[in-house]
């Protein structure tokens, strides 16, 4: 540790100069010029990126109704259905009520991905099956039968910032017996309410091309909503009645299926969670997609060579530097200002997130960078080159990158690969050396 504090001590005082072609020497200041310490700058070091896709993600953990579906010349069409229960909030509506119309009203949560200035569609489909998960949890590749014909359609220009809520109709005949049965008495539990109405598949239509839209699950913002009247001598009495999503069962109540079609493209050979896509036969670059779980994976295969270098050496600073190609991003489709750095095993099994010192490992936009109009991420992986240097027998670790927010959105990112002719993946280590041979 003495050793380290003095190594880092001493970088500071450091300024640029090379005594050697393929490792350039940093020359320390002139009161350290008899402490046989060099400091040198790498970034020859390989640098391996390929792309992955999970088997599945869990998705009924989301706190958003993911609903569309677009079309996107590198991934291919990219379609979020959802599935919920709806249960009341309580069981009372009075003997004098008479149900006037019934409304799905799902409120905007904020989040879209892709052209919400075309026309979406939802298409809502009564359940056959009740909302049960075979497992503790539902998957993004999880589905529930639903009747083929639906029961309401609606056509829309979403407005995910500037309204509210979505108000879609559904037709009376669907709620009418729940509202008697509950009105009489004679349904006043949740099974007796699922055994009427098992709850709603959500739809994006076949063929939209146009975004996919986030709605909040809060019962207070989106519900089915039963507007009645009860008649007065003078004055009528309009009341509603609320079937909300129950966020906080011992099962999950609401899913999003998210899936991909990637005919056609790069991914169309991920069909295994342990298959990785190279980054050299993907156009030489790395992907990664939320919701329908694609990372791109990022291996240092020639690190352990740093040891050839003579005499004892700490890393005093690493950082891997990768840009998103200008082209693949826009206003649309956007790209996150951060994503998380996870370990991974060799058979892609991810693991936790990587720490080092200061907290939690990120890959960060360098705003530096931003303020020229260039967007770059830049990680510190200097822990996850120590673990790799100590690791004994090697493994073929890796870590990967995806968005913070990887099972509530669809978001996607293109990232440059180690052998792009325009920014190849580079990895920059600042490395001492001390008890040089002479």
């Amino acid at each position: 540790m003495k050793s380290f504090l003095f190594l880092f001590c001493l970088f500071l005082f450091v300024v640029s100069c090379s005594e050697r072609e393929d490792i350039p020497t940093l020359e320390v200041g002139q009161d350290f010029t008899n402490s046989n310490v060099r400091i040198i700058s790498i970034d020859t070091f390989t640098v391996e990126l390929s792309t992955y896709k999970f088997d599945s993600i869990i998705t009924s953990s989301s706190n958003r109704i993911l609903i569309g579906q677009y079309r996107d010349s590198i991934f291919g069409i990219t379609r979020s259905e959802s599935y919920m229960e709806l249960l009341p909030t309580n069981y009372s509506i009075d003997d004098d009520a008479e149900l006037d119309s019934i409304a799905l009203i799902l409120n905007y949560d904020g989040y879209s991905y892709s052209d919400t200035t075309k026309t979406s569609s939802i298409n809502v489909h009564l359940l056959k099956d009740e909302v049960r998960p075979n497992e503790d949890a539902f998957f993004n590749t999880s589905s529930i039968a639903f009747d083929e014909i639906p029961i309401s359609t609606i056509n829309f220009l979403p407005e995910p910032t500037d309204e509210d809520s979505l108000y879609i109709p559904i037709p009376i005949v669907v709620g009418q017996e729940l509202f008697d049965k509950i009105q009489k008495g004679d349904v006043n539990d949740e099974n007796e309410v699922r055994n009427e109405l098992k709850g709603f598949a959500l739809q994006p239509g076949n063929t939209d091309d146009s975004s996919i839209i986030g709605f909040s699950v809060d019962g207070t913002q989106s519900y089915l909503r039963f507007f009645y009247t009860i008649r007065g001598e003078f004055e009528d009495n309009e009341q509603t009645f609320d079937l909300v999503i129950n966020s906080t069962p011992s099962f999950p109540t609401y899913f999003n299926n998210i899936q991909s079609n990637t005919e056609g493209t790069f991914f169309n050979a991920l069909t295994d969670q342990e298959i990785n896509l190279p980054s050299d036969e993907a156009n030489n670059r790395s992907y990664i997609q939320a919701g329908v779980g694609m990372v791109t994976r990022i291996q240092f295969p020639t690190i352990k060579k740093i040891s050839e270098i003579p005499g004892t050496g700490t890393i005093l600073d690493a950082t891997l530097k990768i840009k998103p190609p200008p082209s693949t991003f826009t206003d649309f489709l956007p790209i996150k200002d951060s994503l998380s750095v996870n370990n991974s095993d060799q058979n892609n099994i991810i693991g936790s997130q990587l720490f080092n010192g200061a907290g939690e490992v990120f890959a960060n936009i360098n705003e530096n960078d931003r303020e020229f109009n260039e967007i770059t991420y830049e990680v510190e992986v200097g822990v996850h080159l120590e673990n790799e240097l100590s690791e004994a027998p090697e493994i073929d670790n890796a870590i990967i990158l995806f968005p913070l927010d990887f099972n509530n959105t669809v978001d996607r990112i293109v990232l440059e690969g180690e052998n792009s002719n325009d920014f190849a993946a580079k990895l920059i280590i600042t490395y001492a050396i001390y008890d040089e041979e002479e």
